[in-house]
């Protein structure tokens, strides 16, 4: 995007969907769903841009993890809006940073499936009545990561993402600390009791690289490494439950 004027980026990221600038196309499309229309009520319920929203099943990786960890949540994804409704920015472990429509993100979820939290100090540039005021959490988000790739070997700022990752770095963009990062030996006792999906990634990590068994990574590298988890972004304090 670099070179690319701020009205022009702007437009890029907030334009409504072609078939929702087309008229004769809305005759023809398909019908919201009771997904949306319940999206749609929950967003009537006081959302603002940068509320955050975990859940579990968005990706392989994020479950993983969550079970290796013992957390609640795996994923969490940034609320944002658009003239099309609200929209869910998140990383995804194909396709990196995107986003979907917020009733895309929750469709089939029943309410203590997901749950939304906002960050007690965020302000959206002193707007909190104008919902079509992205903020700074989500300027990060989208102008700064969006596109940039899953980040597989969890490391804070290498410009890779995961999903608590991207949470916690667009939470001090806005100038808030979400808590601080965790070392994984805080979290975990023996690499032998991580999930085998989860211990399997990590064995690919850079650090494991010239070490003869991965329990050598771990004992020398990786148990050493922080990361920000959703658990940790919740409790910090800085976070306050909005839904359900």
């Amino acid at each position: 995007m670099r070179g690319m004027g701020c009205a022009t980026v702007a437009a890029l990221f907030l334009a409504a969907p072609v078939a929702a600038q087309n008229p004769q196309d809305d005759a023809a499309a398909p019908q919201p769903d009771a997904a949306y229309a319940a999206s749609m009520a929950e967003a009537a319920w006081d959302w603002r841009p940068g509320d955050l929203i975990f859940r579990n099943g968005v990706n392989a990786i994020d479950d993983a993890m969550r079970r290796s960890f013992g957390l609640k949540w795996a994923s969490v994804g940034i609320l944002r809006p658009s003239s099309g409704g609200p929209r869910v920015a998140f990383v995804d472990q194909s396709d990196g940073v995107t986003e979907v429509m917020l009733y895309q993100h929750i469709e089939g979820l029943s309410p203590d499936e997901y749950a939304v939290y906002r960050l007690r100090d965020l302000t959206p540039d002193d707007r909190p009545d104008a919902q079509m005021w992205p903020g700074p959490m989500v300027r990060f988000a989208l102008f700064i990561t969006y596109g940039q790739p899953f980040d597989t070997e969890f490391m804070l700022g290498d410009g890779k993402f995961y999903n608590a990752e991207l949470a916690y770095q667009s939470a001090l963009n806005a100038g808030i600390m979400p808590g601080k990062p965790l070392r994984l030996r805080d979290l975990i006792d023996a690499p032998g009791d991580m999930d085998p999906a989860f211990r399997k990634l990590l064995g690919g990590h850079r650090y494991c690289r010239y070490e003869p068994t991965f329990d050598d990574c771990w004992t020398y590298n990786l148990r050493d490494q922080a990361i920000a988890t959703t658990d940790s972004l919740i409790a910090s304090g800085a976070l306050e439950q909005v839904f359900p």
